[in-house]
C-alpha cells in the first residue's frame, strides 16, 4: 500500500519558531510550495532533504497575529516524516494554543494527491463555436455566422471545415502526449454543434475514436438546438454514433425567446421536439432558463409543464446570470426591474423542484433533473472533479491535476494548436494546488444530491481538514439547509458532526461516536431548501480553512463555483 505524508501545521498566535523534521528513512521530501507567507513576512524553504540528518529551518521573522498553513509530502512510498517544534517564542498574547496536526493519507484512492495514481481520463469535450447569433445572456467563446443560405453556404463551409481541421491536429497531439483509457464520455457542446455538417461532426468523431478509442456503450452527447435539424439529419447524427442529444430551448414563451434574443421560435420548439419522437431517440435532455426578463410565475410554470409533456428523460433547469461584455449586462442589473426578484427567482427555483420531481425526474444535481438511470455521464465526470479532455475554441481541460482554458478568440486558437504541436503536446501549466484540490471537491460535490463523502474526503485530504468542513456545515444543519447520513444513507443528527470537528488530539484518534450507524459518512444540502442557500453554505466552509497564503480564497474561486451552477454545459 502506497502512503503519503500530509502534515498541516496551523499557529493562531504571533511567534518566533523553529521546526525540526525527522526522516524514518533516507528519502527525499518535497515541500509543496516554495515560501511560507503570512501578510508580509515571507520565507523560502528548500524544495528538497536527502540527508539522513536532522534538518533545522532556521527561526522565521516575526508572524502577524494571521494563522497560516503549511502542508509536506514524502516522495517515498514507504518513509514517514514526522516533525518537532524546536524552540517557540511567543511574541504577542497567544489567541489559542498552538496545534499541530499531522496524518498519513492513503494514496491508493481514485483520486490521490499522488497524480502518478490519478485515474486517466476517459472523457473528452469538444467545441463548437459556431451559432446563428449571439443570445443576448451569452458570454459563451462562439462565432456567429448568421443563417445558412446558398450565398453564405460555401464559405460557411470551408470556415467550419477549417476549424475541424484545427481540432483534429490538436487532439491527435493530445493522444500522442498522454496516456488515457477509451473514451467513455464525450460532449459536443457550443455553440450549436448542431449547425456543423454532418461529414465534418463524423470526422471529429473518427479522429477521436482513432486516437484515444471510444468505448462500447459510450455516452456521445451534442447540443442541438430547434431549428438546425429535422428528423432525417438527427437519424444521420445517431447512425454516426451520438447517443444523446441536449436540446437548448430556453422557454416555452414566443415573447421570452424573443426577449432573450434566440434564434428559434416556438414553432421551431415543438418541430425539434416531433422531430426528436420521429428519430427513436430516447435519451435526450431538454433545457430551460429562468428569471428572464418581464418572466412571471405563471409562464415559468407553463414552461415547466410543456417541458414535462414533451417526454425527454433529462431536464437542466438554469438561473439567469448577468455576464459583463453581453447584451443583458448594458440593459439590465441583477435583482431589478425587469429582472425578477430574488424572492421570485427562489419561488421559480422551488416550483421547478416541486414539479420536475412529481412528475418523476430525480433532482440529482442543484441544476439538473433525469428519470432514474438516465443522468448525464459526461457532466457527472465534471461534479466528481475526475481528469477529462477539452479540445477546441474556449475549452477547458483537466488532466495531470492541470485545469487548462485554451484561447477563446479564433486566431489564438490556431496559434496555440501551433505551438501545442511543436513541443510535442506539452502544455507548460502549473498544476492545481492542494487548497485548489480541496475546495473542488467541496464546491463540486455539494451540488449533486449525493453530496460530499466524508470518509473518502478525510482519506484524500486528511482528518483536519475534514474536520473544518464539518464544523462549518454544523450551523446549516441544525437549520435544515443540509442533512447529515450514516454509511446506510440514514439521517443522524447534526450534532454528529461536531464530533468529526474535533482534532485528533482531542479525540485519540477515533471518532466520539460509538457505532456506525452514528458516524457522519454523508453530507448534503437539502432541496430544495439548501441548493438555494448553496453559495452562502459554499462561501462558509471557505472561510473556515486556514486563512494565510496557502488557503487564501480569492474571488476567481468562488466565480468558478458560480460558473457551474449557470452554464448551459459545464467547461470547466
Amino acid at each position: 500500500m502506497t502512503h503519503a505524508f500530509h502534515s498541516v501545521l496551523f499557529f493562531p498566535f504571533s511567534s518566533r519558531f523553529q521546526l525540526r523534521f525527522l526522516k524514518t528513512h533516507d528519502r527525499r521530501i518535497r515541500v509543496s510550495h516554495g515560501s511560507l507567507t503570512t501578510g508580509c513576512c515571507s520565507m523560502h524553504l528548500s524544495s528538497a532533504f536527502s540527508s539522513r540528518s536532522p534538518h533545522v529551518i532556521s527561526t522565521l521573522p516575526q508572524l502577524t497575529s494571521k494563522p497560516f498553513v503549511r502542508s509536506i509530502f514524502s516522495s517515498s512510498s514507504s518513509s514517514l516524516l514526522s516533525f518537532e517544534v524546536v524552540s517557540t517564542e511567543v511574541l504577542s498574547k497567544p489567541s489559542a494554543a498552538m496545534s499541530v496536526w499531522s496524518e498519513i493519507a492513503d494514496n491508493d484512492s481514485e483520486r490521490s494527491l499522488n497524480p502518478n495514481s490519478e485515474l486517466l481520463p476517459s472523457s473528452a469535450y469538444v467545441h463548437i463555436p459556431f451559432c446563428r447569433r449571439r443570445c443576448f445572456y451569452c458570454d459563451f467563446p462562439i462565432v456567429a455566422v448568421g443563417e445558412r443560405t446558398e450565398a453564405t453556404s460555401t464559405h460557411m463551409d470551408a470556415r467550419m471545415a477549417n476549424y475541424v481541421d484545427l481540432l483534429c491536429r490538436e487532439i491527435r497531439v493530445a493522444a500522442s502526449a498522454n496516456p488515457s483509457r477509451p473514451l467513455k464520455t464525450l460532449f459536443f457542446g457550443g455553440g450549436t454543434p448542431s449547425l456543423l455538417p454532418i461529414p465534418l461532426l463524423f470526422r471529429i468523431i473518427q479522429t477521436l475514436d482513432s486516437s484515444f478509442g471510444i468505448a462500447a456503450g459510450a455516452e456521445i452527447s451534442i447540443e442541438m438546438d430547434p431549428g438546425t435539424f429535422d428528423v432525417h439529419s438527427l437519424r444521420q447524427t445517431l447512425e454516426g454514433g451520438v447517443t444523446r442529444v441536449s436540446m437548448g430551448v430556453q422557454s416555452f414563451s414566443s415573447e421570452l425567446l424573443k426577449a432573450c434574443g434566440r434564434a428559434h421560435g416556438l414553432n421551431e420548439v415543438y418541430a425539434a421536439i416531433d422531430a426528436i419522437k420521429g428519430s427513436g431517440l430516447k435519451n435526450w435532455s431538454l433545457d430551460l432558463i429562468s428569471s428572464l426578463p418581464h418572466q412571471i410565475l405563471f409562464q415559468w410554470e407553463h414552461s415547466l409543464q410543456e417541458a414535462v409533456a414533451a417526454g425527454p428523460s433529462h431536464i437542466s433547469i438554469y438561473d439567469l446570470q448577468i455576464e459583463e461584455g453581453t447584451l443583458f449586462n448594458r440593459w439590465y442589473k441583477a435583482g431589478e426591474s425587469p429582472l425578477p426578484s430574488d424572492d421570485v427567482s427562489a419561488a421559480f427555483y422551488t416550483t421547478a423542484s416541486s414539479i420536475l420531481t412529481n412528475a418523476g425526474f430525480e433532482h440529482y444535481e442543484i441544476s439538473n433533473y433525469a428519470k432514474q438511470g438516465l443522468q448525464c455521464k459526461h457532466n457527472l465526470v465534471y461534479w466528481n472533479n475526475l481528469p477529462h479532455f477539452a479540445f477546441g475554441l474556449g475549452s477547458s481541460s483537466y488532466v495531470d491535476h492541470k485545469r487548462f482554458a485554451r484561447p477563446r478568440k479564433f486566431n489564438l486558437y490556431a496559434d496555440f494548436v501551433e505551438s501545442f504541436e511543436t513541443s510535442g503536446g506539452q502544455i507548460d501549466f502549473p498544476e492545481s494546488s492542494l487548497e485548489e484540490r480541496i475546495l473542488d471537491t467541496v464546491m463540486l460535490s455539494l451540488r449533486l444530491a449525493t453530496g460530499l463523502n466524508l470518509q473518502q474526503f478525510k482519506q484524500q485530504f486528511g482528518t483536519t481538514v475534514a474536520a473544518i468542513v464539518c464544523k462549518a456545515l454544523f450551523p446549516f444543519a441544525s437549520s435544515g439547509y443540509v442533512a447529515v447520513l450514516n454509511a446506510n444513507k440514514q439521517p443522524i443528527s447534526a450534532e454528529i458532526l461536531l464530533d468529526h470537528s474535533l482534532p485528533l488530539a482531542y479525540t485519540g484518534g477515533a471518532s466520539l461516536a460509538h457505532s456506525d450507524s452514528e458516524v457522519a459518512a454523508f453530507v448534503h444540502l437539502t432541496d430544495p431548501k439548501g441548493f438555494l442557500l448553496s453559495n452562502e453554505v459554499i462561501s462558509s466552509i471557505f472561510s473556515a480553512l486556514p486563512s494565510g497564503s496557502s488557503y487564501l480564497i480569492s474571488s476567481e474561486l468562488l466565480q468558478r463555483y458560480v460558473v457551474l451552477g449557470c452554464k448551459r454545459d459545464i467547461l470547466v
